[in-house]
């Protein structure tokens, strides 16, 4: 298993850049290209599962995600139920913005599955958070919200 942790400093309040994160049917709006379709979650609770099509270097796939930890205003993470990728953000008060700190990553399921891992994980999952921590940033920025300092 191998995995890519990336922390930053976000300038919006807490509760804005929850209200993206904390809520994976929002993620198309500033997932960039991964996601592109979030369905099937009536309400986020832990242990909600929802369906997510998500642009891979295997093309295009449409997985089943499970939420596996959920605080209000802290803490998420997702598990996909086939490939074993997962993402975890925490996000931390700081002042008037928002410290926060994504991991991407892996516990495969499948022999496939490692070898990506062990060939392209480490670059895929860091393309993964830069992008998503630019898009956060973006889409903050669209809703008035400052930028980044």
């Amino acid at each position: 298993m191998s995995s890519w942790r990336q922390q930053a400093l976000i300038e919006a309040p807490v509760d804005e850049v929850w209200s993206l994160i904390g809520d994976p049917s929002k993620y198309p709006s500033w997932a960039g290209r991964d996601v592109v379709e979030v369905t099937g979650l009536p309400s986020v609770e832990e242990g909600a599962t929802f369906r997510q099509v998500t642009r891979t270097p295997l093309g295009r796939r449409e997985v089943n995600f499970r939420i596996d930890d959920l605080e209000e205003l802290r803490e998420i993470r997702m598990t996909c139920d086939e490939s074993g990728m997962f993402s975890r953000w925490l996000l931390t008060e700081a002042q008037e913005s928002t410290f926060a700190e994504v991991e991407i990553g892996i516990e495969p399921k499948s022999l496939g599955h490692r070898a990506f891992d062990a060939t392209l994980g480490k670059q895929w999952y860091r393309r993964m958070a830069d992008g998503f921590i630019d898009g956060l940033r973006e889409a903050l920025a669209r809703s008035g919200q400052p930028r980044e300092r």
